[in-house]
């Protein structure tokens, strides 16, 4: 009721901002664990940053020393700032910054729904209070991770009336500062989130300079201590079929050429795997991915390292299907692709035996059995 004890009316469901109100159901705040306790943002009704920055240090802390893995996540509303200014210019009912907290209301609902999908036994869904959100969550999986993130882009790209970028990142305990001093906790974790700002915006800005669509996911890797190796837990697999993959490489001199370190894992066997690479400039070239030391990586030109600044390279990673002079059928290319075989090792007179039966077949259901048939042979050949 108001003030003269009249009844107020009530706001629509479906106004995106009925969140902003100073009280809130702290229930249907994106959190699971971390971060109880925790201060709703008047306009996302996400997780408040001060009480975020204050809680996510310890939390990230405990999972990490513990042995487990945290994917940290930020996204970012690509020309909100265009948007605003062209409601401005264009609706006369709705003035600019009211269009751009609809935007916010409008994606912290839609980050809230879907965080509340998730299986994550701990995490949460914060905001620094512009046009960000910040997802972090302790882990089984990375790829899953990376997966929940392109589908809560997708989801915001079909509610919104701009696209939102997102960059990501995952640590486990090899990341964690060897000197544990005072203030530790705090310092890792704003590290953390530096990395993955950086990476955002690096990405963003090339996309600016080369007129490239906003709405991606870009992977990169926080600092890794210099007294431990990767852990493979922390990469994500090298893109296949019609997968693209935006990651920020990190420059590694060997003792012949450059190379340029993928947050990713490394391809097996000695042929590597070859990729379409989309550098800042726009240029794409096929490059061969190899692995070092189990992380994927690709040759640079430079052979020194000092020439590149930054937190790094950001690349646009593409599969590039191996040609075949027998013309591999698109069915038994694609299942060759996902399971990341060799077709090349059967001899020729093996592959045109198969082809042919491939071909030959009567029924759809023989088909598959028979590309299962070649699947099972080339397998271990492929991996002994």
């Amino acid at each position: 009721m108001d003030p003269n004890g009249k009844h107020c009316p009530k706001v629509p469901a479906r106004d995106p901002l009925v969140s902003s109100v100073p009280l809130f159901d702290p229930a249907q705040l994106p959190l699971r664990e971390w971060c109880v306790g925790s201060r709703e943002d008047a306009v996302t009704g996400l997780v408040a940053f001060p009480d975020f920055h204050s809680h996510i240090p310890r939390a990230l802390a405990s999972a990490l020393t513990s042995g487990g893995l945290v994917g940290l996540a930020i996204g970012d509303v690509d020309g909100l700032k265009g948007h605003v200014e062209q409601a401005n210019a264009t609706d006369p009912g709705c003035y600019g910054h009211l269009a751009g907290n609809k935007v916010m209301a409008r994606l912290g609902a839609v980050t809230r729904t879907w965080f509340h999908t998730q299986p994550w036994e701990f995490g949460c869904a914060a905001t620094f209070g512009g046009d960000e959100v910040i997802i972090a969550a302790a882990l089984d999986d990375a790829n899953v991770f990376h997966r929940a993130v392109t589908q809560l882009r997708d989801r915001l790209a079909d509610k919104l009336p701009v696209r939102v970028s997102f960059a990501l990142a995952f640590a486990s305990v090899e990341h964690l500062p060897a000197d544990r001093g005072a203030g530790w906790k705090h310092h890792f974790t704003d590290q953390l989130l530096a990395a993955v700002d950086r990476c955002l915006f690096t990405h963003k800005a090339t996309r600016r300079a080369t007129g490239g669509e906003g709405g991606i996911v870009a992977i990169t890797q926080p600092p890794l201590t210099a007294h431990t190796a990767q852990d493979d837990r922390t990469l994500l697999p090298l893109p296949t079929g019609a997968e693209t993959l935006h990651v920020l490489a990190r420059p590694a001199g060997t003792r012949t050429r450059g190379m340029l370190l993928l947050p990713c894992a490394g391809p097996a066997g000695l042929r590597g795997k070859r990729l379409r690479v989309t550098f800042p400039d726009g240029a794409a070239r096929a490059a061969v991915a190899v692995s070092v030391h189990g992380q994927a990586a690709v040759p640079h030109e430079t052979a020194t390292t000092d020439a590149i600044e930054g937190p790094g390279v950001p690349l646009t990673l593409q599969s590039v299907r191996e040609k075949s002079t027998r013309g591999v059928p698109d069915d038994l290319a694609a299942v060759l692709e996902k399971e990341r075989l060799d077709w090349s090792v059967l001899p020729a007179h093996e592959q045109a035996q198969m082809l042919h039966l491939i071909t030959e077949s009567a029924t759809a259901d023989i088909r598959t059995a028979r590309i299962t048939a070649v699947i099972d042979a080339v397998a271990p050949r492929t991996r002994s």
